[in-house]
């Protein structure tokens, strides 16, 4: 059983040149830049977030005037406990209504994201800093690939953040940018990566789809 970690809502974005890919992925790593809401831009008040780039990002997505203010009132009431900084909400139903509400009209796919029993266990000690809760329950969602992710210090990392897909000459990526081999492929994968990239413990990921 994979249980949840919990959800995120995730643009398609073009691929990094770097990846040496074409095409558009998804990705639960901040390093992306495509999991909304972005809150150092659109919540958080940081110096290093210019007000050209809040603005742009409010037009953007029609965070202006009324509607403003529904999202600075929903934000405030989840963030911490039901809704991380990273953007990970803990349930499926805030996550379902922020989407509705704020995001289902760009290239948005709100998803879901679990790891088996040991895993979740070990994601569970690293992420108690996050304050969002864990859930553990049952990811039934619809399989949309799989990815290798290593929390640091708040946040997401994936495997592709340090090009580690270069090691991996097995590795086959779907129309999201996900890795399309079968799991026990995956947590080969995971194994053959430990030591690399990042200074995390790289844990095989389920990415489900959760869009209605």
């Amino acid at each position: 059983m994979y249980r949840m970690i919990g959800y995120y809502i995730c643009e398609r974005i073009k691929i990094p040149c770097f990846l040496k890919r074409e095409g558009k992925m998804i990705s639960v790593s901040e390093c992306f830049g495509g999991i909304h809401p972005k809150l150092d831009t659109c919540f958080f008040q940081n110096s290093y977030v210019s007000e050209e780039e809040r603005n742009a990002y409010k037009r953007r997505w029609n965070l202006e005037d009324e509607k403003a203010g529904d999202f600075i009132r929903e934000t405030g009431a989840l963030l911490g406990s039901r809704l991380a900084c990273d953007g990970r909400f803990s349930s499926l139903s805030d996550a379902r209504r922020f989407y509705d509400s704020f995001f289902a009209k760009g290239d948005c796919i709100l998803v879901s994201v679990s790891a088996e029993e040991k895993y979740f266990k070990f994601l569970c000690g690293e992420m108690q800093e996050n304050g969002c809760e864990l859930t553990g329950c049952a990811d039934e969602n619809a399989l949309l690939g799989y990815d290798i992710l290593g929390w640091d210090t708040g946040s997401f990392h994936t495997f592709l953040c340090n090009s580690l897909q270069e090691m991996l000459p097995a590795a086959v990526f779907n129309g999201y940018g996900l890795l399309e081999n079968s799991y026990d492929e995956v947590l080969a994968f995971a194994e053959a990566v430990q030591g690399y990239g990042e200074p995390v413990e790289w844990v095989p990921c389920r990415i489900g789809r959760c869009n209605y």
